[in-house]
């Protein structure tokens, strides 16, 4: 069993979730080596130096430079993720898992994804509902034609697109095997003028959006977040002979009505330290020894992105879009600048 000596840059409460996934990893054994952290002195980069036993480092180019990374965690808002994963790729480490969204453009996004292919990264986005049961067994369904042809996917939830919004697109991606999209069309409201949240301090964000996304295989997909969308982050996949509900408030977490029936599913039982992180932590050491090909990669980090990014831009033309998206910069801040919204 390979080991992998393993560092985090940035050490907020994310961070120990992503920690705790490297904890229960069962198919390689994990050393914690160092965190960077912007305050080491604050109470969350102590609390990991206690509880992990790492280095800690105020500036995580030195924490590279210093120790010898295999894997990487960045855990940092979403203006320092293209930076941060520059600076690990250009110092060898194997495998990065960068949190959501991941860059605040589609230029960073490319950058990230040349610094790592050139590099020999395996560059992994925080997606990490792609590995949650329901969703894995939802896709599993769609696939055996449980509900026929699939028509349509519904995904909503309370925040904003660059933030959970990006895990509602993603999800979609996933449910829908990752088909491409053909063409977007969106709209958006800032009434609030918002910027910073908890957990995305740096970024702008709209009050509400919806969004359309044809794909390749015929199938739509319907965003819709914000302070109007329906505020679980739940799902809906429709199909020609029935339909499946995922993480329904008032039912079970996948609900399937087809062929005349109804039922639920419940996910196996699980050891309790089992987390996503955990899935998508072991699904990371399965790439880097040549045994499996991550879901959460970097291309499928990109196509999420872009499809907010055509939301984006298709409210501000007032038009439908056909992919690619040709705008590389963060184009609600644009739009912000220029007084389109």
């Amino acid at each position: 069993m390979n080991t992998y000596r393993v560092g985090i840059i940035g050490c907020g409460s994310i961070a120990g979730v992503h920690a705790n996934g490297y904890r229960a990893v069962r198919n390689a054994q994990i050393e914690f080596v160092a965190g960077a952290d912007i305050n080491p002195k604050g109470a969350g980069a102590q609390r990991m130096s206690a509880e992990y036993g790492i280095r800690l480092y105020e500036d995580y180019h030195e924490m590279l430079g210093k120790e010898r990374l295999d894997v990487v965690s960045i855990c940092t808002w979403p203006r320092t993720h293209c930076e941060a994963t520059l600076a690990a790729a250009a110092h060898g480490v194997k495998g990065i898992v960068c949190e959501k969204p991941m860059a605040v453009s589609l230029a960073e996004a490319d950058q990230m994804i040349e610094a790592c292919e050139k590099s020999g990264t395996t560059l992994v986005v925080g997606h990490v509902h792609r590995f949650a049961p329901h969703a894995v067994k939802a896709r599993e369904l769609v696939r055996q034609g449980e509900i026929g042809k699939l028509t349509l996917i519904w995904g909503h939830c309370a925040l904003d697109l660059m933030n959970n919004g990006t895990h509602v697109v993603d999800l979609i991606n996933f449910l829908n095997d990752d088909a491409e999209p053909v063409w977007v069309m969106g709209q958006i409201d800032r009434h609030r003028r918002l910027e910073g949240r908890g957990n995305h301090p740096d970024m702008v964000m709209e009050d509400m959006a919806i969004g359309r996304v044809g794909y390749a295989n015929g199938v739509v997909g319907l965003i819709e977040l914000g302070e109007r969308a329906d505020q679980a982050f739940a799902f809906k996949l429709v199909g020609t002979d029935g339909i499946i509900e995922i993480n329904r408030p008032d039912g079970p977490k996948l609900k399937v009505l087809s062929g005349f029936r109804q039922r639920g599913w419940h996910a196996p039982d699980l050891p309790s330290i089992h987390s996503n992180f955990h899935s998508e932590i072991e699904e990371l050491i399965e790439t880097l020894e040549g045994r499996a090909t991550h879901r959460g990669k970097a291309q499928n980090g990109r196509r999420a992105l872009e499809i907010i990014m055509g939301i984006f831009e298709s409210s501000q033309r007032r038009a439908a879009l056909d992919f690619p998206i040709t705008a590389q910069d963060f184009v609600l801040e644009r739009m912000i600048r220029e007084g389109t919204i």
